[in-house]
């Protein structure tokens, strides 16, 4: 099943080079495509520490993936919405502030938001509550950080990380993930050996 895009939100300027506004998620991960080695393997060991640093401070799932380019963090929606809610708690706003913080610099990152839900009720309702999640949790990011470079993917019950056949599970499958995508400013500073 294919993800709904239900935001790509991008400005553009003539001065601007292309907006950010893709179609999929894997097309998020996936862009821009960092094309020299050396500057690969600069973002790789920098992305490798930053993963570090925000696994520690918010005890959260915290991956890398594209050859270590990319973090994922997994926050389950529970920590960020009160049960059947798509209206963010406090406490959520505070899971998702330090990621606000980088995006302050533009095209430093490029972020990609993924959300999900368990199977939990009809499709319809799974879609709408995943929708309404995802429009605020964007919408946040909208009023604290630059939004220029935030694009956001609604998958509803699809992509299941677990069977949907205990609460447990059914919690983890409610989540939201934040791709942490290296931006030009990123790669402009890895071919300038920047990267601390």
């Amino acid at each position: 099943m294919a993800a709904t895009a239900i935001i790509a939100m991008a400005t553009a300027t003539a001065q601007d080079k292309v907006p950010y506004a893709p179609q999929s998620l894997d097309e998020a991960v996936n862009t821009p495509y960092i094309k020299d080695n050396k500057s690969r393997n600069a973002i790789a060991n920098y992305q490798t520490q930053q993963a570090h640093i925000l696994s520690e401070d918010r005890n959260l799932n915290v991956l890398l993936t594209r050859n270590q380019e990319v973090i994922i963090i997994t926050i389950p929606a529970d920590q960020l919405f009160e049960i059947n809610s798509s209206r963010l708690t406090r406490d959520g706003e505070r899971m998702l502030k330090p990621y606000a913080s980088l995006l302050r610099t533009p095209d430093y990152y490029r972020m990609a938001l993924a959300m999900y839900h368990d199977n939990n009720g009809s499709p319809s309702y799974c879609k709408k509550v995943t929708d309404e999640r995802l429009q605020s949790v964007y919408d946040w990011f909208v009023l604290n950080a630059n939004e220029e470079h935030v694009s956001a993917f609604s998958f509803g019950s699809a992509d299941p990380v677990k069977p949907n056949n205990s609460i447990r599970n059914r919690r983890m499958n409610r989540r939201l993930e934040i791709y942490l995508i290296p931006g030009n400013m990123m790669i402009e500073q890895a071919k300038k050996n920047l990267l601390r």
